[in-house]
């Protein structure tokens, strides 16, 4: 049986290969850079590559499309990411495949291999399901589901591969980065639709920075008012830092799903029964025009 994986950090190469490893597949791997693919040789036997820069959803499924033509995977895998859900939903196009996402363990459901079963989150994280996935079938794994197996000494084989696609470009802007990355930061603050207007993430912005941290928004803030280029919860980034704030954030399933591997939750609002309070670790009741600049003044004197 023979499993593809998408990765685009060895961190993630080194967690899809343990779940290679747990269905004792042949695991190949496909990533956007000779460097990164030089990385992680040390953990697969076959990886493909193509040097791709920023990330384009057509010239990385080309990627795709050219390692699986040479692969022929039954199973194809992919980080539970923004770009991960998106690349998954290509590859299931291309392969008429069934496809599950926010996937927390895989396995076969019978002795010949002939079909899979995958134990999924729904409803923002509150239940689980299996479902069976008949192969081909492509999933996309949630962060943290399977330990990343350790780089070996040995090196395995780096084939690079033509990224052809059929589609032309007629603009391309990549997304400006601000500061650290949510996804890899270890302190991210977030700011929700408590926040009354544009101008006033400022304020997180300062807070994040002051913690030497991280800021993004909910998703109205990002996809309905266009504040931010990406956000945070089951649609966007999925984060695990060791502290999360949460600023006129409410909390609804589909967010709280995107921070559920952060170590310590802090919310800041106004309204004593937001959902937010049940899942956090320390809570604050107050607005976050008062809170925010108080605590911006305490971590300024501590410094």
């Amino acid at each position: 049986m023979r499993i593809l994986s998408y990765a685009d950090s060895e961190s993630w190469a080194g967690q899809l290969r343990s779940l290679a490893d747990s269905l004792k597949g042949e695991a190949a791997a496909v990533v956007p850079s000779k460097e990164l693919a030089q990385r992680v040789s040390k953990v697969y036997d076959l990886v493909y590559f193509s040097e791709l820069g920023a990330f384009e959803p057509a010239s990385y499924a080309g990627l795709l499309a050219s390692a699986t033509s040479d692969f022929k995977p039954e199973v194809s895998v992919f980080p539970c990411t923004n770009k991960g859900r998106i690349l998954s939903g290509l590859q299931a196009a291309k392969l008429s495949a069934m496809a599950a996402t926010d996937v927390i363990w895989a396995g076969w459901a019978d002795q010949e291999g002939s079909s899979l079963i995958v134990r999924r989150l729904v409803y923002g994280g509150r239940a689980v399901v299996d479902v069976r996935l008949n192969l081909p079938s492509v999933i996309c794994v949630s962060q943290g589901s399977y330990k990343e197996r350790a780089p070996g000494t040995a090196q395995g084989k780096i084939v690079e591969v033509k990224a052809s696609t059929p589609t032309s470009r007629v603009e391309f802007r990549p997304k400006r980065s601000e500061g650290v990355e949510p996804d890899k930061s270890d302190v991210v603050v977030v700011a929700g639709r408590g926040i009354r207007n544009r101008d006033d993430l400022e304020i997180v912005k300062e807070l994040a920075a002051a913690l030497n941290g991280a800021w993004s928004v909910t998703r109205p803030l990002a996809a309905d008012y266009g504040w931010a280029d990406s956000w945070v919860g089951i649609s966007g980034l999925t984060i695990s830092p060791r502290l999360y704030i949460g600023v006129g954030v409410s909390g609804q399933p589909h967010h709280m799903m995107g921070i559920r591997g952060s170590k310590v939750i802090v919310a800041v609002n106004k309204d004593p029964d937001a959902p937010i309070f049940e899942e956090s670790d320390y809570g604050i009741i107050g607005d976050l025009y008062v809170v925010v600049p108080l605590l911006l003044k305490r971590l300024k004197e501590a410094k």
